[in-house]
């Protein structure tokens, strides 16, 4: 390999792994919003469109699954279950 080609693979390692450090985790959406409203779920609701009634914007799976940590769900949510959610 030659220098030039040394040189681009560092390069996008190094851009790959600055992408990676930087992204929003859902430990980062938990501690960004106030967990204190109480959500009661209705029949047909999912987590992902509960997700993105919250913030639009961001990717549904963080939501989703920072909902999960917070509230210990480990598969599915139930009709009349009570999750706590973000303040909108």
């Amino acid at each position: 390999m030659n220098k030039l080609t040394i040189s681009a693979v560092l390069m996008a390692v190094l851009l790959l792994t600055a992408a990676i450090l930087a992204q929003t985790g859902p430990d980062d959406i938990i501690d960004s919003y106030s967990w204190n409203e109480v959500y009661v779920v209705k029949r047909g609701d999912t987590l992902w469109e509960i997700a993105e009634e919250i913030n639009s914007d961001l990717d549904p799976r963080l939501i989703v699954t920072a909902i999960k940590k917070v509230n210990e769900i480990e598969t599915m949510i139930r009709v009349n279950q009570k999750i706590v959610i973000p303040e909108k």
